[in-house]
């Protein structure tokens, strides 16, 4: 059997894909590619109309996802209070002389309680487990930590190994928040807050939250941080000091 010949293969994948472009519809108005050779762009206003559309794209999808998500929950909402208000009599509601259902405000306000419950039975089960599967527990070398709202919001920085700067893949930002359910009731400036030393130090933190190291300016910017609940923090040993004096990116701890 003859061996391949490898230019040729490369001929006829070129080819195949030449073929596939030129029969493929081009949906760009006209005016996009005239402007873009008046201007000797070379393409650019071609690629740039070709983001935009593709964005654009993608957030009517997300709009229109957005706008069937509201309408099912607002669908839901009047249905469980159809279910929850009107008297009913063999599953069937009943009706006044009138032919309008009933009003029962016994009946609404015995359910009610019970959606209601079961509402919150629902949020500590998911907060349960939120917490356990994004549970972690890590050494983190502490930068600097800021109040941001008295005694319910902290945050902290630091990093997960020396060198350390925030802008480094190894930065993090950590926050420290109430909790009331998981992992117990938990006052942040007398419990966790007060235990990070101005200075620099070697903290073993407990916490919990998603976290994506590659999108960091996701978590800055919606300032989405994971929540410490337990810190017990340490000085530097002195090889720790030694690498970060050495880096220049964290001041000894003597200073």
């Amino acid at each position: 059997m003859p061996e391949k010949d490898p230019l040729l293969e490369r001929a006829r994948k070129l080819e195949a894909s030449t073929s596939e472009r030129a029969n493929r519809v081009d949906t760009r108005p006209a005016w996009v590619g005239g402007l873009d050779r008046s201007l000797k762009l070379k393409g650019a206003l071609l690629k740039t109309y070709d983001l935009f559309a593709f964005i654009l794209g993608k957030l009517v999808k997300a709009l229109l996802s957005l706008w069937w998500l509201m309408r099912k929950l607002f669908s839901f909402i009047g249905n469980a209070f159809h279910w929850a208000a009107y008297e009913r009599e063999d599953g069937e509601v009943k009706l006044d002389d009138n032919g309008k259902p009933i009003f029962s405000g016994k009946r609404f306000g015995i359910r009610f309680t019970g959606m209601a419950v079961a509402a919150w039975l629902l949020h500590v089960a998911l907060s349960a487990a939120y917490f356990y599967s994004t549970s972690f527990e890590e050494l983190v070398y502490t930068t600097g930590k800021q109040e941001i709202e008295t005694g319910e919001l902290y945050q902290f920085t630091g990093c997960t190994s020396l060198p350390c700067s925030t802008a480094l893949d190894n930065g993090k930002f950590y926050q420290i928040t109430e909790s009331w359910y998981f992992p117990y009731l938990v006052y942040p400036e007398e419990n966790v807050f007060a235990n990070i030393p101005q200075q620099d130090a070697a903290c073993f933190v407990k916490g919990y939250g998603l976290y994506f190291r590659r999108l960091k300016f996701l978590h800055r910017g919606l300032q989405w941080y994971q929540n410490v609940y337990s810190v017990a923090c340490r000085p530097y040993t002195d090889a720790e000091k030694k690498q970060a004096v050495e880096s220049g990116q964290v001041r000894s701890v003597d200073q």
